[in-house]
């Protein structure tokens, strides 16, 4: 009579249950649903995951028409969200197949997405996926960022002298935990800078690194340094990197002319008016060598003391070259001295020479003093000079080298055993007044 009794009871259990009001009945589902859905992930391109949810753990499998008590029966799929706390940080969650999960018919299988808002930026959320008998299943997601990382956001190759080539590379990475597509490499401008190597279309698989070579070719005109951008272009965003150079360049800059205002013929000038030497100066940002000068006319040439060649000029930088004129005949003298360099530009290597020899040596006796160094006895010899007028003998230099007073008109001597070969510069007065010339001491 007991038996009877509880399985009475137990029918009735199954069927229905009574509302607290007693005027409503809700179905009762037979079976029992202990297990939490089950959640399989894959990674796909740019930093999405993508993930199916399963209620379909039933025990026995399939259920039987009428369940027994302690049997396992899924009640299917009734949400799947972000979880609230912690707050989802740049991640969107988009239902795939399907979009709503009624209690009947019971959803047993959803695809569901999580991916980056910011592809550039990572990303962390917690996924909640629960069922009709209030299962819960999460999962804590961490998303690097989709869009791959360069190696430097710039790079500046540095000086490099024109006619050479500066190299520099870039390594891609790829973050995510699926092949990366770099769909194209482009250089917003392309003309000093280009890819040499590991350009195109290329695939880098997940976590791998790609190599990116570039080179850099500067002109004369990049002394003022070049940029451009490179672009690596993927599915999941582009980057960039800045690229950027200077062109060494050497630059020749010389005097343009040289003016001799010495006028009597067999006189050695070598200090000329106006500018009194020949300036070569490097005006570019690497040095550069002078290997030579010519001059075209043998009635000019360079001074004692002129520097031993060749002559290494540093970046902006100059060397002087004294010159002297002496012409035995009447008439204009004009030539030119061209010096020969390994300057990126070189053009300006050119210097004027000009003077007028107007009075003969056969003119001048009688009036005009004579000067002229006598090497044997080792003495300057003055001859026609203006009796107690001064004389002053200075080296190129400015620093006097003897002062004195003519005693005799007919010949003045001064020694110059103490002092080194070169040029020096002799102040006198004859008939015509004060000259000032110059005169090599040389043994």
């Amino acid at each position: 009579m007991r038996k009877l009794c509880l399985l009475a009871a137990f029918a009735v259990f199954a069927v229905q249950v009574m509302t607290a009001g007693g005027d409503n009945t809700q179905a009762v589902e037979p079976g029992i649903d202990t297990m939490p859905p089950v959640l399989t992930m894959q990674s796909l391109p740019c930093g999405v995951r993508e993930f199916t949810a399963t209620e379909t753990r039933n025990i026995p499998d399939p259920p039987r028409a009428t369940p027994n008590e302690r049997d396992q029966v899924e009640r299917g799929i009734q949400s799947i969200r972000l979880a609230l706390d912690p707050q989802a940080q740049n991640i969107k969650l988009t239902l795939i197949n399907p979009t709503t999960f009624p209690k009947d018919p019971k959803v047993t299988s959803a695809t569901f997405q999580v991916a980056l808002i910011d592809a550039s930026k990572g990303g962390s959320c917690v996924v909640e996926v629960r069922d009709w008998n209030n299962n819960l299943t999460t999962r804590q997601i961490t998303i690097g960022a989709a869009t791959p990382t360069l190696s430097a956001a710039a790079i500046n190759v540095g000086l490099i002298k024109v006619g050479q080539n500066g190299q520099g590379t870039l390594t891609v990475t790829n973050n995510t935990g699926a092949p990366l597509v770099i769909t194209s490499i482009t250089l917003a401008n392309g003309t000093r800078f280009a890819v040499t190597a590991g350009g195109g279309s290329v695939t880098i698989p997940a976590g791998g690194t790609h190599t990116i070579a570039f080179s850099y070719t500067p002109i004369i005109g990049s002394e003022a340094g070049d940029s451009d951008v490179l672009t690596v272009a993927t599915a999941c965003g582009d980057v960039t990197c800045a690229l950027s150079g200077t062109g060494g360049v050497s630059r020749i800059s010389t005097t343009p002319a040289l003016t001799f205002d010495e006028t009597r013929a067999d006189y050695e000038d070598c200090t000329p008016t106006g500018p009194t030497e020949i300036t070569i100066s490097n005006t570019g940002n690497v040095a550069m060598s002078v290997i030579d000068w010519t001059f075209n006319n043998t009635e000019f040439y360079a001074a004692a003391g002129a520097p031993s060649k060749p002559v290494a000029v540093a970046a902006g930088a100059s060397v002087t070259i004294s010159v002297c004129l002496k012409k035995s005949t009447l008439g204009v003298a004009t030539g030119t001295v061209t010096f020969t360099n390994d300057a990126t530009d070189g053009a300006d290597n050119v210097t004027s020479l000009n003077g007028n020899i107007t009075t003969g040596v056969e003119d001048e006796m009688g009036k005009t003093a004579r000067v002229w160094f006598d090497a044997a006895n080792e003495q300057i010899v003055f001859t026609t000079v203006r009796v107690n007028s001064p004389v002053f003998v200075h080296d190129i230099n400015g620093r006097v080298l003897a002062s004195s007073t003519v005693s005799d008109a007919g010949s003045f001597r001064i020694n110059t055993s103490a002092w080194n070969n070169g040029v020096v510069v002799i102040t006198y007065s004859d008939e015509n007044g004060q000259r000032t010339r110059t005169l090599s001491i040389v043994r």
